[in-house]
């Protein structure tokens, strides 16, 4: 059996100009997630996505990974931005044409007794309307079926490609693993998002596959290596 581990980044800059990097917390989180899997696995493919993000967060889990082992991981990272997170800021912005205004709607959550929850609140309303609206809507740059798609095709294209006994790590975002766990599960797209709420900052979920291309699931969200290393677990 072939293994594929879809790791979710570390704790993004939220409330922040530029959300798109990670905090001082989220690269300690992904270095402490890289020492723990040098504990158990020897990767032969690495593969991110291309939101800064989603690259901190590879270079730091590389960190960890050779500290604890080291010596340095002789594997090129390949980029695909097709593990990628949706554009949330779109799908708000169809939500509230008022959030097309970057500084308008930063100032609108942050003025709020509780900005995290009140993101998290109309993040989840905006969600919901667009797994609604399908492919309908010509304001979304990206609608549910495509990030579906798009998802799934890349997970597609690594399980065909791939050698038997590979071990491949790929670090993307909650919302493209829902994705992945949606088909393999054969749930709903609210029972995915549903998923999506649940992952945590740096959370491995690892996937099993044999030669014909059958995918299972072997387990989910596991961040267990920030509970150990007396690591915050955070959800944005």
């Amino acid at each position: 059996m072939a293994q594929l581990f879809l790791i979710r980044h570390g704790q993004a800059s939220f409330g922040k100009a530029n959300y798109d990097a990670l905090s001082e917390l989220g690269a300690q989180q992904a270095q402490v997630m890289g020492k723990c899997l040098a504990a158990s696995i020897e990767p032969t493919q690495l593969i991110c996505g291309s939101l800064n993000r989603q690259q901190q967060t590879m270079d730091n889990l590389l960190a960890g990974f050779e500290s604890a082992t080291e010596k340095k991981l002789a594997l090129p990272i390949k980029v695909n931005p097709d593990f990628n997170e949706f554009d949330h800021e779109n799908v708000l912005e169809v939500f509230n044409p008022d959030f097309k205004d970057r500084a308008f709607m930063t100032q609108h959550i942050m003025a709020q007794k509780n900005p995290e929850k009140a993101f998290h609140k109309l993040y989840r309303q905006a969600v919901l309307q667009w797994l609604d609206a399908g492919s309908q809507n010509e304001a979304l740059t990206e609608s549910f079926d495509g990030f579906y798609h798009r998802v799934n095709q890349a997970i597609d294209g690594i399980v065909q490609n791939a050698q038997r006994q590979e071990c491949i790590v790929v670090v993307s975002s909650a919302g493209a693993i829902s994705m992945c766990l949606q088909k393999v599960l054969g749930i709903s797209a609210v029972k995915a998002f549903e998923l999506n709420e649940m992952m945590a900052n740096t959370a491995i979920t690892r996937l099993v596959f044999n030669e014909v291309g059958d995918v299972n699931l072997s387990y989910f969200n596991n961040y267990q290596h920030l509970t150990l290393g007396d690591i915050k677990v955070t959800y944005r």
